[in-house]
């Protein structure tokens, strides 16, 4: 027997008095959006012999998500828990529904996903035929609020950036650096390998913020999974739409969330296996040297703010050097490192 045999057996023993599958919205201002997402719960398809439940975190919202929650769960009768978090960020929501969740299995459902009819079924069965599996994620196509909103280079700019995955008609096990865990957008998981993740490591992203739209911490977790011994898979069957209003089928928006990855992306090369552990003062030092970059792009567009070809990239380019200085500011105060390696990490077969 393996370690990863070990680890995964320890984690995922199956008790008779817990759910089978936890479902969770994080929501924040999703009054408008909720209904499609809870609407599509209410059409499962689920046999005999599967449990499940559903919890809506409310995530400080302030135009009555969780109220527009209850209203629905009755009306639908869905039976649906909605927990208040109150530490704003998608991070924070994420956890408040780790701590919360009851079932054996754990799928993240965003405010803006609409789950097929066999959701439950697929993750269960799924989780049930492959035990080592810790994480997984399925096929998530596009729903265009305007259709005519679509860009024509969807598929090669946009579609990655925004949680439109379609990695192919056969799963297949996902392996890094070459394949990055499923992100958050449908993201499953063991239930209690991902909270030994937050007790044993703990996690260093801290994810989106309102308007702020930095990312990466679901690929934390999925990364830190595996570090455990658990296995990230990528399955077909699991299907989800994504639903994409205009404003986010613009350049502008996409240099956003381009940017928005700086600030963890030295952790997560990490994490990948794609980038060594430097010495805490050098991540000092890179933050200095990415806030003074931040600085001086301020600067110039303020000088050159009107008239010059490159104006309007100024800010975008002083927003991103800022991210890459707050991400070195972030190894250097914090220095994830230390924890990490305390645990070893699984060998695999």
């Amino acid at each position: 027997m393996t370690m990863s045999d070990t680890l995964i057996r320890d984690e995922v023993a199956p008790r008779q008095d817990v759910p089978d599958l936890t479902l969770a919205v994080c929501a924040y201002n999703a009054a408008r959006r909720l209904p499609a997402v809870l609407e599509a719960f209410a059409r499962q398809r689920v046999r005999a012999g599967i449990s499940w439940e559903i919890i809506v975190v409310d995530n400080a919202s302030s135009d009555g998500t969780g109220d527009v929650a209850r209203e629905l769960s009755s009306r639908l009768k869905l039976g649906v828990r909605v927990v208040l978090e109150q530490r704003r960020g998608l991070a924070n929501a994420r956890h408040r529904a780790v701590e919360e969740a009851r079932g054996e299995i754990l799928s993240f459902v965003d405010d803006d996903n609409i789950i097929e009819m066999d959701w439950v079924e697929q993750c269960v069965d799924f989780m049930r035929g492959h035990p080592k599996a810790g994480v997984i994620g399925g096929r998530i196509d596009a729903i265009f609020e305007e259709p005519a909103s679509r860009p024509a280079d969807f598929d090669e700019r946009y579609a990655g950036a925004l949680a439109v995955w379609n990695l192919g008609p056969e799963a297949f096990q996902l392996v890094p650096p070459k394949n990055d865990p499923p992100c958050g957008a449908g993201l499953t998981l063991r239930t209690e390998l991902v909270r030994r993740v937050f007790r044993q490591f703990g996690c260093h992203l801290s994810g989106r913020k309102g308007t702020k739209l930095v990312s990466g911490e679901d690929y934390e977790i999925g990364l830190l999974i595996m570090r455990l011994g658990g296995e990230a898979w990528y399955t077909p069957t699991l299907r989800m739409g994504h639903v994409l209003p205009p404003f986010r089928l613009t350049e502008n928006y996409l240099k956003r969330l381009h940017i928005g990855n700086f600030q963890g992306e030295a952790w997560l090369n990490y994490l990948r296996g794609m980038e060594p552990r430097r010495n805490r003062w050098v991540y000092l030092a890179q933050a200095i040297r990415w806030w003074l970059m931040a600085t001086k792009m301020k600067v110039v567009g303020w000088v050159r703010r009107s008239g010059h070809a490159d104006s309007a990239n100024y800010p975008l380019w002083a927003q991103a050097a800022m991210y890459r200085a707050a991400g070195a500011w972030g190894l250097f105060s914090r220095y994830p490192f230390r924890r990490l390696e305390a645990v070893p990490a699984a060998r695999a077969d």
